[in-house]
């Protein structure tokens, strides 16, 4: 019996490692054809795959990278969120992006701390990432953006469908132009094809009228039936006679589709011109490939240069923003990539340029809420964009908001947002201007704390509230100074002194605290522990015996002569012996400082007990040297 128990013991190992060994095998088909939908922007089809592999009981890390990532692309923050919770799970090594991917996700179902902790884990393992320096230098990103909060109310439109509408432009004075694949309605597909990406019709350009009250009428109606194909069209922009548009369309041109080494049907940037009744002239422009998506564009306030989101060569990450000159003859110059104050290695998407040439545009990249946000850059003197400003609730949410366009004479316009499902097309109205360049007048005089003594042809530093340096200047000959600094934040005066070359004299001992214009150390009245006040004379003192390794120090700390003398010299004693300590702890060797309390031995001012002197000549006597002792 034994033998036989064995035996069968065997057999079921040997049947389960069988079993086993089929079932590895058969994710790696379904993994291998999902890859090649995902590869080919297909992520209808290939969530569909890893779905199924999923459910099998299956594990990997690619399984849920991609299938978080299928959910990412197609804005569906929270099933995202689901399955790089998964990928996190497994304890495995993962790519850094995933780090800021899980981050967005996290911000969209509101753990917001458990976000900022996975972007500095990112920002950990990414030094040189853009997205890292952004995030570093603003840490308190979410400050600023409830500070542009609340500039504008939002109201969605009644244009929308239960289907994807984004994405309009201005057409004259009173229409709207946008795209829409609201041909799948009911089930019946009107177009033939699909979009693979979200199982939708392929969207096509649709025009509505502005109301009187600038929002728009229910009536909508296909805007070109010559520009209708049965691939993408959207994000058109109009030049001011109306007569030319620039449009993006799917890799797609007279009857003829041209795909990407890997199969795909990219995007492009397409012309077109109204000769009257139709558009026509329907042209491809120099600066698309078959390699890469050019898409999106938008006109400067002048017509004069084109700006466009592409992946093509140069790019920092997913897309950037480019732009390139409109030539008089209707030809166009290099393509030129905005550069990191705009771009990241996330998406930047969807410009739009005001007729005061502000920059508007879509971006993950920069700190936001999460998913999409808007930010808007102002064009600088030289031409270029260099800093953005997240436009903050309402506009922007959890989930993707982009496509934003704005005119000055209403002060609002339009954007398009997913917070309710699908994307949709909301109006704004701006309630108060966002003025990221806001600037007031920091004026004073710069006088000595305690002597209230003139500080005239002083340099100055202003420090904002992290304690750095933003601006330096000097304070004219009667102490007056003056700083133009950006509203609404909290900044800091301080004097420079400036550094002085140290001259021991072997014959007679230095007293640094001469050398660096230290009055004395702050201490509450019977006090000895050193104040906060203390430490930036004190760091002096370390600095200069960390830069002369052969020094050494010798404190002696002084009182006047109120109290007896008995309480002043223990008090002095305790006071030496505080600020040794500090000094050791910020790195010294102990060997060499040494010190000692003289209380009231050695007054400066003729104040000994029983004379009555004013509180200034005390203070002489309430006195710290730093006398360097040997070198």
């Amino acid at each position: 019996m034994e033998i036989i128990k064995i035996k069968y013991t065997r057999l079921l190992t040997l049947l389960l490692f069988s079993c086993n060994l089929a079932f590895a095998q058969i994710p790696r088909r379904e993994m291998k054809q999902a890859n090649i939908e995902f590869e080919n922007y297909a992520y209808s089809d290939a969530l569909e795959i890893y779905l199924e592999v999923a459910n099998t009981g299956f594990r990997s890390i690619e399984l849920f990278e991609k299938t978080g990532d299928c959910y990412y692309f197609r804005g569906e923050l929270d099933y995202a969120y689901q399955w790089y919770n998964k990928l996190f799970s497994l304890g495995k090594k993962v790519d850094p992006e995933y780090y800021y991917r899980y981050a967005q996700t996290l911000k969209f179902v509101g753990k917001i701390d458990q976000a900022d902790e996975k972007m500095q884990e990112f920002a950990d393992m990414s030094n040189d990432d853009i997205r890292t320096q952004m995030f570093l230098e603003n840490k308190d990103y979410r400050k600023e953006i409830d500070k542009n909060s609340d500039k504008y109310t939002i109201e969605k439109m009644k244009i929308n469908t239960k289907f994807s509408d984004y994405g309009t432009a201005f057409f004259g004075k009173d229409k709207i132009v946008f795209a829409s694949s609201r041909d799948t309605l009911d089930g019946k597909k009107k177009r033939k094809k699909v979009d693979r990406w979200t199982n939708e019709s392929f969207t096509g350009l649709y025009m509505t009228s502005i109301k009187e009250d600038d929002s728009l009428k229910d009536v909508v109606e296909k805007f070109s039936l010559n520009l209708d194909t049965q691939y993408h069209e959207s994000t058109p922009v109009f030049t001011k006679d109306g007569n030319t548009v620039y449009f993006t369309r799917n890799n797609y041109n007279e009857g003829k589709v041209q795909k990407d080494d890997h199969n795909g049907i990219l995007l492009k940037i397409y012309r077109a011109t109204f000769n009257g009744t139709e558009w026509t002239d329907v042209t491809e422009l120099p600066f698309n490939s078959n390699e890469y998506s050019c898409a999106h564009p938008a006109l400067s306030a002048d017509e004069s240069i084109l700006y466009f989101a592409s992946n093509m060569p140069g790019t920092f990450g997913m897309s950037d923003i480019y732009r390139v000159s409109i030539k008089g003859n209707g030809t166009f110059g290099m393509a030129e990539n905005l550069g990191p104050g705009i771009n990241t290695e996330g998406r930047e998407t969807f410009p739009f340029v005001s007729e005061f040439d502000d920059l508007y545009f879509a971006s993950e990249g920069h700190p936001g809420l999460g998913g999409l946000d808007i930010f808007m850059s102002k064009r600088e003197p030289d031409g270029n964009y260099v800093r953005a400003f997240n436009m903050g609730r309402p506009i922007n949410s959890e989930r993707d908001d982009f496509a934003l366009i704005f005119d000055a004479e209403s002060s609002g316009g339009f954007f398009t947002t997913n917070r309710g499902g699908n994307d949709d097309v909301y109006s704004y109205k701006e309630i108060e201007i966002i003025d990221p360049d806001c600037r007031e007048k920091l004026e004073g005089l710069l006088t000595k704390e305690f002597t209230g003594e003139v500080l005239a042809n002083t340099k100055i530093q202003v420090l904002n509230e992290d304690g750095e340096v933003v601006l330096e200047g000097v304070s004219d000959e009667n102490g007056n100074y003056s700083f133009e600094v950006m509203c609404k934040q909290i900044f800091t005066i301080q004097p420079v002194i400036e550094k002085k070359k140290v001259v021991i004299d072997p014959n007679n001992s230095t007293d640094l605290a001469k050398v660096f214009n230290i009055e004395y150390i702050y201490f509450d009245l019977g006090k000895y522990n050193v104040k906060p006040e203390a430490e930036k004379d004190l760091n002096k003192v370390v600095a200069y015996l960390q830069q002369n390794p052969s020094a050494h120090l010798d404190v002696r700390t002084h009182t006047d002569s109120r109290a007896s003398r008995k309480y002043n010299q223990v008090l002095s004693d305790k006071r030496a012996n505080s600020i040794i300590a500090y000094i050791v702890n910020h790195g010294i060797d102990p060997s060499r400082v040494s010190g000692r309390g003289y209380g009231e031995t050695q007054l400066l001012s003729k104040c000994p007990d029983g004379v009555i002197c004013s509180e200034e000549q005390h203070r002489l006597n309430r006195r710290c040297e730093f006398i360097i002792s040997g070198m």
